[in-house]
């Protein structure tokens, strides 16, 4: 049931409708008990929504996908994102290097979110894309994103979302999470071992702009015979080196 916690409800549940779209096709009595709204209110939202070609119906059924305007609108997003240009032929160096999957991400409220991806042409492949959001309690980008954070801030972060064991090895205990974002803040990286999606193992390292301020993240996955225990000292280096690179290519001081 969608909650009246928008400003400009008719918004908020038309949002609500793209939502659930974004994670699969559905026909109009699915997202009509999905949102939880009258049926004709559902309707006109959908034919509002088809006419400025944010959602379409899909052809030879009577189910909706999201719509090519969304395509074109998140490019032209992500073309005004300047670091993502700063930071691709870094991510490509450093994919080559060390042959395993490279992700730029930036802080989206509660979330991180990748705005680039690079493979590298023998890997395991990581079941990531540009766009994806990721969790900041159980992937080394989102730790990153909460170590750089002032005391309240963090705080207010971590209280947003519950604690989730993703896996085995996700860290749920409350004390033992704070510990473990101190010792990132301490060490100038985070890792993630295999506490978000089981067989992968993930460093990331923080992106500093001019006023030392932490949105943006380097990290490198690899499968966990890619990326071994041993190997995360010199994979930290390399990902740290390389976020230290793209931090000065945007103006930070050294």
């Amino acid at each position: 049931m969608v909650k009246n916690r928008y400003k400009v409800p008719a918004l908020g549940r038309a949002a609500e409708i793209l939502d659930f779209l974004s994670l699969q096709n559905a026909d109009f009595p699915t997202i009509v008990e999905k949102v939880g709204l009258p049926k004709s209110t559902v309707y006109s939202l959908i034919r509002t929504l088809e006419e400025m070609g944010w959602v379409r119906k899909l052809p030879g059924s009577q189910g909706y996908t999201l719509g090519f305007k969304l395509f074109e609108l998140g490019n032209l997003a992500v073309s005004k994102i300047n670091i993502r240009d700063q930071a691709m032929g870094l991510l490509h160096e450093l994919c080559a290097r060390e042959s395993i999957t490279c992700h730029l991400g930036c802080l989206d409220g509660n979330d991180g979110v990748y705005l680039a991806k690079v493979d590298p042409k023998t890997s395991i492949l990581i079941n990531s894309w540009e766009g994806k959001r990721v969790a900041l309690k159980s992937s080394a980008m989102g730790k990153v994103f909460l170590a750089w954070r002032g005391a309240g801030e963090r705080k207010a972060l971590i209280e947003a979302t519950p604690f989730i064991a993703r896996t085995g090895k996700t860290i749920i205990n409350p004390a033992a999470f704070a510990e473990n974002v101190a010792q990132v803040r301490q060490n100038g990286f985070a890792v993630d071992d295999e506490e978000d999606v089981v067989g992968i193992r993930c460093v990331a390292a923080p992106v500093f702009n001019p006023r030392g301020e932490v949105n943006y993240a380097i990290s490198a996955s690899g499968s966990v015979q890619e990326v071994s225990a041993a190997r995360v000292p010199e994979l930290a280096h390399a990902v740290t080196n390389t976020a230290r690179r793209l931090s000065a290519a945007i103006g930070a001081s050294a």
